[in-house]
């Protein structure tokens, strides 16, 4: 594959890759935009493909029977999109949408079996990306279960910088109210919160770390373990605003 279309540093699950192994990947990548609410994977349906995002954010979102949206985690050029493939099952029962603006390395899904089966080194990492969300995922459950919204926000906040490396953030209230599973008024008292605190500057749609070690102090345990699992077995994960 060209270098000018893409490098293995542009996601970091690939990076983790044997070269050798990644060029079992290449041939079959396609590089597509992923743009703002884009449905990637639909609830109960096969995943026809997978993603490797090379930028932007994607919010794995759980749909209850009566509608209700939850998000459970994120994933950016840290991971991939495909889990079902890797775990042989034939649907997801979530779907996931785009979160910020970004690209992406598509792979169908014929050809990512393939490729697993040619080789255990490749569906090792796979499998390893999906413990580490399985991870997040069961964090996420934990902050919304115990943590007050101001201390949800911040966790959230430091997920996306850790995928951006950039302190702005395109966001409405009403998007982050489900992805924090609370109503559009809680959202709004809780910027306000973590404004006062100077940790966060809030415009229409957008929002801009000040002071991240304030947000880690106030996310507390919530945010930390699932990111330290990922760099013990995976690799580096942040990235430096």
């Amino acid at each position: 594959m060209d270098e000018r279309v893409f490098s293995p540093g542009q996601n970091f699950l690939l990076a983790a890759f044997p070269a050798d192994q990644l060029e079992i990947l290449e041939p079959s990548f396609t590089r597509v935009a992923i743009n703002l609410r884009d449905r990637l994977t639909v609830p109960f349906e096969p995943e026809e493909f997978a993603y490797f995002p090379l930028s932007g954010i994607c919010s794995v979102i759980v749909v209850t029977l009566d509608g209700v949206r939850i998000e459970t985690g994120l994933i950016g050029r840290e991971g991939f999109l495909g889990s079902s493939i890797a775990l042989f099952a034939d649907r997801v029962p979530y779907e996931i949408i785009t979160q910020a603006d970004g690209h992406a390395l598509r792979i169908s899904r014929a050809d990512l079996a393939l490729a697993i089966e040619r080789s255990p080194a490749l569906h090792a990492v796979l499998l390893r990306f999906v413990h580490t969300f399985t991870l997040q995922a069961s964090h996420t459950a934990l902050a919304n279960g115990r943590c007050t919204i101001e201390e949800r926000l911040a966790r959230w906040m430091l997920m996306c910088q850790d995928r951006t490396g950039s302190a702005d953030l395109q966001l409405t209230h009403e998007f982050l109210s489900v992805m924090l599973a609370v109503r559009r008024s809680g959202i709004t008292d809780a910027i306000h919160v973590l404004e006062g605190k100077r940790l966060l500057h809030a415009t229409r749609g957008h929002l801009r770390v000040l002071n991240r070690a304030g947000l880690e102090e106030i996310a507390g345990g919530a945010y930390g373990v699932p990111e330290a699992e990922y760099e013990r077995l995976l690799g580096p994960l942040r990235i430096s605003p």
